[in-house]
């Protein structure tokens, strides 16, 4: 929920920058269409805008912090670990959450019952039907002349006065569809609630509004003169319906101002396309870095490594699929050569869909590890996404050394410095003192845990053989990006620069003061 809080205040910035490129180079101008097209669009933008996100692919470096495979593991009980991560929830997400869903409810409430208190006068009224298909209600209360949807709403004095400017006034309101767009703007202002431009917005609509239906009255051949007088004497009262368009609204000397107003130049319009470069800026301001971690120890980019790896294709049976023949697990040793002394690493890429069970790729790992030194490449089919994630060269196992890389604790850490996350056979997602499942959400509660706790951070990582091995990618994606962000937060405040500028040397110091530190717990369930 907080994360669509973030979304909000995103909307509430695009939405501001788009409203005053309206208010100081547009809102003068009696392109009184364009104008409205262009106040609906940069509203509706707004709300799309913090949507459309440009992933951008680069290379990172991955710096193991000890001499231990990255992928040591440790042997706690789960019920052991969730006391570690504990702490006090901070009341203030809570409150906010809870105060602008009040300020929702409150401004749709009111929509609503405007839209009611509406419709009760259209039943209580008398229907006229216009042969246009309009529908004129008169109606015994004392209220000025007010439009919504098909419907036009008349006193019964009014009614029985010279109405024709009143009811070309109201058509017009119909025939352009201002209710409709009236509407959206509430709704829309509903999450805005807190946003001076949202409101700034709405009252310039409902003006151009009226500056549309003068204009189309105007046309007519009434009488400029005779029409200003008109509304000069309506202008006691109002309608008081938010949603409607009302005869009388209360920007009348504007309105005055603008039926004399000469006709603005064409060209001016043209103004418009300075919303490109502004909308270009948001989407860049949007785009999101991926990064890819690559061998440390060698300069080769994603594309040749992958050209030199094994590529193994692991099935949901176990089955092993290599160069158009199948294998069995205990039959790689006749797909990969054991390494060495001076022989090169071997590269391996194992690829699975992401339904196969993380259990049967963690046997195939322990296999090649009993192999020799490995570069293992985690990856999914080319369909479902780019490789993702890369993991250092493990040495060999000791014969007979079935639990390789479990470590019964992390030696000399403290306990609250470790943050849990762990998959279950269901893929659900227990993501340190909670179950998570939003990205965003999980990704700033990893990265406050990481800035707290510094240099001594742990991250556990616990799957389930019955886990998906597409979220359990997807989770290793994750708590990398954890570490890659809160890393270009301290290159800019220690060197002003992001993480991708560096200099190698400058780089390694970042990495030194947020040393990167994932485990993997022993992987729980029945082979």
């Amino acid at each position: 929920m907080l994360s669509f809080l973030i979304y909000d205040m995103k909307v509430a910035v695009a939405l501001l920058v788009f409203y005053l490129f309206y208010r100081f180079l547009l809102r003068k101008e009696t392109f009184h269409r364009f104008n409205r097209v262009v106040l609906v669009g940069a509203a509706v933008m707004a709300f799309m805008l913090p949507l459309c996100i440009i992933t951008i692919h680069k290379p990172m470096e991955v710096v193991p912090v000890v001499p231990e495979p990255v992928a040591v593991a440790m042997d706690l009980p789960a019920q052991e670990l969730a006391p570690m991560v504990e702490t006090a929830a901070p009341w203030w997400p809570i409150a906010l959450i809870g105060l602008f869903w009040v300020g929702v409810a409150f401004i749709l409430a009111r929509v609503i019952i405007s839209i009611l208190s509406i419709f009760r006068i259209i039943r209580q009224g008398e229907l006229v039907r216009e042969e246009d298909g309009c529908r004129i209600i008169v109606t015994e209360r004392d209220i000025d002349p007010f439009s919504w949807m098909k419907y036009i709403v008349l006193s019964r004095k009014d009614w029985e006065g010279d109405h024709a400017p009143i009811l070309i006034h109201e058509k017009a309101h119909i025939g352009y569809g201002h209710s409709v767009e009236l509407l959206l703007v509430d709704v829309l202002s509903a999450f805005q609630w807190f946003n001076p431009a949202i409101w700034m917005l709405r009252a310039d609509l409902q003006e151009l509004h009226e500056y549309e239906a003068d204009d189309a009255v105007l046309r007519t051949g009434t009488n400029l003169k005779e029409y200003q007088y008109l509304l000069i004497k309506k202008a006691v009262s109002k309608s008081g319906y938010s949603v409607a368009n009302s005869f009388n609204h209360s920007i009348l000397k504007n309105r005055i101002t603008m039926m004399s107003k000469s006709k603005s130049p064409l060209a001016r319009g043209l103004r418009v396309l300075y919303l490109l470069p502004l909308v270009c800026l948001g989407i860049s301001l949007q785009a999101r870095t991926v990064y890819v971690p690559m061998d440390k120890d060698s300069e080769k980019n994603v594309t040749s490594e992958q050209e030199e790896a094994t590529v193994l294709n692991v099935r949901a049976d176990g089955r092993i699929e290599c160069g158009g023949q199948a294998y069995s697990i205990d039959q790689l040793k006749d797909i990969v050569p054991a390494h060495g002394d001076g022989q090169p690493q071997q590269t391996v890429q194992l690829i699975a869909a992401a339904d196969v069970p993380v259990g049967v790729i963690n046997d195939v790992k322990m296999e090649l590890r009993k192999i020799g030194s490995l570069k293992i490449r985690y990856a999914l089919p080319a369909d479902q996404n780019e490789v993702t994630r890369y993991m250092a060269p493990l040495p060999p196992t000791p014969v007979g050394n079935e639990k390789y890389g479990v470590s019964q604790n992390f030696p000399g850490v403290d306990r609250k410095n470790i943050f849990v996350v762990r998959i279950n056979s269901a893929d659900k997602i227990f993501f340190g003192d909670a179950p998570r499942q939003d990205d965003a959400e999980m990704l700033q509660v990893g990265k406050d845990f990481l800035r707290q706790h510094g240099k001594e951070t742990r991250f556990s990582f616990q799957a389930d053989r019955g886990t998906s091995y597409g979220a359990y990618v997807h989770m290793q994606n994750l708590l990398v990006r954890i570490y890659m962000e809160v890393r270009d937060e301290k290159a800019q405040s220690v060197y002003g620069k992001s993480l991708e500028e560096l200099t190698p040397e400058e780089r390694s110091q970042i990495n030194y003061m947020v040393p990167l530190s994932i485990s993997e717990a022993e992987m729980k369930g029945k082979k």
